[in-house]
């Protein structure tokens, strides 16, 4: 790990290609220790626990200031050594930052340490127990401030191993009695302080502490929730190897205080920065979206709905609202600024409705243009468009209209009469896919008919007629010729079948043929529902959240979805692009995929960061319900439609059809 020089204007750091080597200060010795602080400008009254991390590079001291190397091959000083080349050397004391971090002015958090601080030396200068000679020598010791080095790599280590450490003094030698130990921890923390006979003591701690909270507590919260874990989950995991972490209040006190709100922080830096971009985009003419709901659980259980828009152009999702239904109103809360209170609404339908509604009213209110807008075919979201948002192009999904065709082709063809349909299934849905492809893709009336007219040659070509008259004018397939072969073996519809009647009444179903004025843009939906599978990640559906915890989620999905769009197609050392080959159920056939290069998730290491910095902020107290990020006041607990009764009571009115 890097070292930083603890001298203020120094810059140099231990590279493994640095020529320095880096030094410990002499704490056995507290006269030679106040001349190592003078010299270096920094406050004598540093705490001891703040020098055990200092380091002071060789190019402080003269050449007769070193006695030997090490076996290590460090360089050595002798006992007498002090820094005297300090060029510029400074006045001013410690940085009164870390000097805070250091001595930890502010009273620790009861609930984050496990012992008194009255115990502890404030400043201990009689051991170092990082060093082992006379002398002072280079070591990897991290540096002052945890929080600069958290990233640093950590092992998992056993308490017998690790208590093998401190069985003799680092100093004498003497063998250290059990009850000259004091072990005491917190969480992921360990502490330990150790006396010998010859009146040598000395303490030692697994991790840094920022404010009194053992950085790692922090660290290991952050892992959980930032990378889409539940407590459980990892609690689960860390009991099956005895392994320590922050214990169940703890953690939970540590995400509303500290993660909840960094997220809602970093998220609205984030959102900011799409609109700017979005508001200079539209500058010559609006952009085409498309939008989605998705419940938080499968059936008609939900409690949630999360609304998202997705830009067709760039695929990151620019806007995202999560609803929770109420019983007698639902409240929208516009993520990351507005909470607006909305009437009546008891199903997800209307939920997934009014999310549609307010999330495109903040985009055209932020200076966004929108031009055309994708969604399904929810008939409460056309209604709505027709009425409200006549001036936006309203497209349907083509593969929403194709699967809802399908099932009910699938349905008329599992009957007897039918069953010559069967072969045509799959061919069907590809043709009405292509007729929106290739109708010309604009608001035209004649790409409108083009469409029209495409999709109802199925008729045709599905009795074998390639040519007909339409209109005055002559019609053919689109398809190249058949050959013989290929015209008999294939299995034609008879026009006065049953098969044909029942598809001609589904081909010209006049909501089918209203529905296709929405398909000539063909756009589509696809990437927005790759982004509502990365959620499952994030917000399993299997699982129950708290309001403060489903919206922290969703938005770590969106953070961690726009991050990650336009990844290329991975590809092998020699370049050549690289495929998957998978077999769907519904296809039944091994088709090839492509595998894209690996995701990044950069953005949780700047969450991380963030942590750190609101714990080093003293005005934020841990635990203290005041610096939540706090919900809807008008937000309810649950969905229940009756008042929750008295537990008492409804443990006495509890009866059981099973023998007891």
């Amino acid at each position: 790990m890097v070292i930083h020089c603890a001298f203020k204007k120094c810059t140099n750091k231990s590279y493994k290609w640095a020529l320095q080597s880096f030094h410990t200060f002499p704490l056995r010795d507290p006269e030679r220790t106040q001349l190592w602080l003078l010299a270096s400008g920094l406050d004598i009254n540093t705490p001891a626990e703040t020098l055990h991390k200092l380091r002071l590079c060789s190019d402080h001291f003269r050449p007769d200031d070193f006695a030997k190397r090490t076996l290590k091959g460090n360089k050595s000083l002798t006992t007498i050594a002090v820094p005297s080349i300090f060029p510029g050397a400074p006045t001013a004391t410690y940085e009164q930052e870390e000097k805070t971090l250091a001595e930890d002015d502010n009273p620790l958090d009861q609930s984050m340490s496990s012992f008194e601080a009255s115990s502890c030396h404030p400043v201990d200068r009689s051991f170092d127990p990082l060093s082992s000679t006379a002398s002072s020598s280079s070591s990897d010791i991290p540096s002052a401030v945890g929080a600069k080095n958290w990233s640093e790599k950590k092992w998992i280590v056993n308490e017998s191993n690790l208590m093998q450490i401190f069985t003799t003094c680092h100093q004498c030698g003497v063998f250290i009695e059990e009850e000259d130990k004091k072990v005491t921890t917190s969480g992921t923390r360990i502490h330990i302080k150790w006396s010998c006979m010859n009146g040598h003591s000395g303490e030692w701690e697994s991790c840094p502490q920022l404010r009194g909270m053992p950085e790692n507590n922090l660290l290991v919260a952050s892992a959980i929730l930032f990378t889409g874990s539940t407590y459980t989950e990892i609690f689960d995991w860390a009991e099956l190897l005895n392994l320590q972490i922050p214990k169940k209040t703890t953690f939970y006190s540590l995400q509303s205080t500290y993660l909840i709100p960094v997220i809602e922080y970093a998220y609205r830096d984030h959102h900011e920065d799409i609109m700017r971009n979005l508001q200079l985009q539209t500058v010559g003419g609006g952009i085409s979206i498309c939008g989605d709901g998705r419940s938080d659980s499968p059936g008609f259980s939900a409690k949630y709905t999360t609304y998202s828009f997705m830009s067709d152009e760039t695929k990151e999702i620019i806007m995202v609202d999560l609803i929770q239904l109420c019983v007698k109103l639902l409240l929208i809360t516009y993520i990351p600024i507005v909470i607006t209170k909305v009437t009546e609404a008891t199903s997800s339908p209307a939920m997934e409705t009014l999310g549609f509604r307010r999330g495109l009213d903040r985009l055209l209110q932020a200076g966004v243009g929108v031009d055309v807008i994708t969604t399904d075919r929810s008939p409460s979201i056309r209604k709505l468009m027709r009425e409200t948002y006549s001036d936006i192009q309203h497209q349907f999904d083509p593969w929403h209209v194709a699967k809802g065709l399908k099932k009910k082709l699938t349905a008329a063809a599992n009957t007897t009469k039918n069953n010559e349909l069967q072969p045509w299934l799959k061919a069907i849905t590809n043709h009405l896919w292509w007729s929106c492809q290739s109708c010309g893709g604009d608001a035209e009336a004649s790409s409108l008919d083009e469409l029209k007219r495409r999709w109802t040659s199925i008729l045709h070509h599905i009795c074998g007629i390639h040519r007909w008259e339409e209109d005055g004018q002559e019609r053919t397939c689109y398809h190249q010729d058949l050959t013989e072969e290929q015209q008999r073996r294939k299995k034609w519809l008879q026009t006065d079948s049953a098969a044909f009647k029942t598809l001609s009444d589904h081909v010209l179903n006049k909501t089918l043929l209203k529905d296709l004025n929405h398909m000539t843009f063909f756009k589509h939906t696809g990437a927005l529902e790759v982004y509502h599978s990365s959620m499952l990640k994030y917000t399993e559906k299997r699982l129950h959240f708290v309001y403060s915890s489903m919206k922290a989620r969703t938005l770590l999905s969106v953070m961690d979805h726009n991050e990650n769009v336009g990844r290329q197609q991975a590809t092998t050392t020699d370049g050549t692009l690289r495929y998957d080959l998978v077999f769907p159920k519904q296809t039944k056939r091994w088709v090839a995929r492509k595998r894209y290069e690996p995701t990044r998730q950069t953005f949780r290491k700047d969450l991380v960061e963030r942590v750190l910095e609101r714990r080093q902020d003293p005005t934020v107290k841990f635990a203290d319900p005041k610096f939540y990020i706090q919900k809807p006041p008008n937000i309810s607990d649950n969905i229940a439609t009756t008042p929750r009764p008295d537990k008492e009571q409804s443990i006495a009115e509890h009866v059981s059809r099973f023998k007891t």
